[in-house]
């Protein structure tokens, strides 16, 4: 792949693979929908996958085409894998902040904060870095977890 990485939205969750699959099987059944950008397979320590993968395409219309035809896909007799869209959160949330007690003022700071990354792997890493025990602000654990994701509505739904 020469140019820019995809936008948000060009990837897709794939759960449901046989732990003994792996990408010299999946990638030619994902590469029908259309062009890869990147293929990660989940393994764990035992060198089996954890039954789920991310498949990121180079634009929107083959991230659409690959939910829409191998969702419920069936990769051996018997076992169909699940496709859907990834959900590619990229903020954090931090809570227990300290705050000085005032009386409410919606513009003031509630205890409470969001942290936006440039992409989902740089949110993981954070997080990873932040997990709780592991972070203190003038001796007060603050708590850091995924924000709830701001969702993305379909552009054909919209027009």
């Amino acid at each position: 792949w020469v140019g820019t990485a995809p936008n948000r939205g060009c990837e897709v969750f794939i759960g449901k693979i046989p732990r003994d699959c792996f990408e010299d099987e999946l990638v030619p059944v994902f590469e029908k929908a259309g062009r890869i950008y990147m293929f990660r397979l989940m393994m764990d320590f035992s060198g089996s996958n954890r039954g789920y993968g991310f498949c990121i395409y180079t634009n929107r219309e083959d991230t659409k085409r690959a939910v829409h035809e191998l969702d419920n896909y069936e990769i051996r007799k018997g076992k169909t894998l699940g496709v859907c869209l990834s959900v590619d959160n990229c903020r954090l949330f931090f809570a227990t902040l300290l705050f000085i007690r005032r009386p409410p003022d919606k513009g003031k700071n509630r205890g409470f904060a969001f942290v936006e990354y440039e992409h989902h792997k740089a949110a993981a890493m954070a997080r990873r870095k932040l997990i709780p025990g592991r972070i203190q602000l003038w001796g007060h654990q603050i708590a850091v977890d995924w924000a709830e994701p701001e969702r993305e509505v379909d552009e054909d739904i919209m027009s």
